[in-house]
């Protein structure tokens, strides 16, 4: 009992909040210049019916979205390059829901966030003149702000 099921109209409801989401935390291209909202709840076919739930200032392609998800999910993304938005990245830092990294195919010094948010992957890319220490509160801060503002626990779990 309690499973979640989103009904058409709570789907277009939530697709455009979460691409309202990704708007604000790109927001200017100040800090962060791209963004992703990625579902990896494997127990809830209905999040993962779509591989991209919303995406600004970047473009993430199926494969690589797949991948990555499935790298996260087992444990994995830090053995391997990651391939984001056709930029490849190296994870040098994995705590227990976020792993950060840097950019190994562009001359310009960039770098990646994931964050596990419930049954989602934030993720965010900056480049210079950003650098980790000012791009990673300012994702940490944003995805507090957002499950605070929104219930992650689906209703009646």
């Amino acid at each position: 009992p309690g499973a979640w099921r989103a009904m058409p109209s709570e789907e277009n409801s939530a697709s455009k909040n979460w691409e309202r989401y990704v708007g604000i935390l790109v927001g200017q291209g100040r800090t962060i210049f791209g963004a992703a909202v990625l579902p990896i709840a494997p127990d809830q076919p209905t999040l993962r019916k779509s591989a991209i739930l919303a995406q600004k200032g970047i473009s993430m392609r199926v494969p690589e979205v797949t991948a990555l998800v499935e790298a996260v999910m087992a444990g994995r993304v830090h053995q391997d390059y990651v391939q984001a938005a056709g930029h490849q990245y190296l994870i040098t830092t994995v705590n227990e829901s976020s792993f950060y990294g840097r950019c190994t195919s562009t001359a310009t010094a960039a770098g990646i966030i994931l964050l596990k948010m419930g049954p989602f992957l934030v993720l965010a890319v900056y480049t210079e003149p950003t650098c980790a220490t000012e791009a990673i509160p300012y994702v940490h801060r944003s995805v507090d702000d957002l499950a605070a503002a929104m219930s992650m626990q689906p209703p009646g779990v």
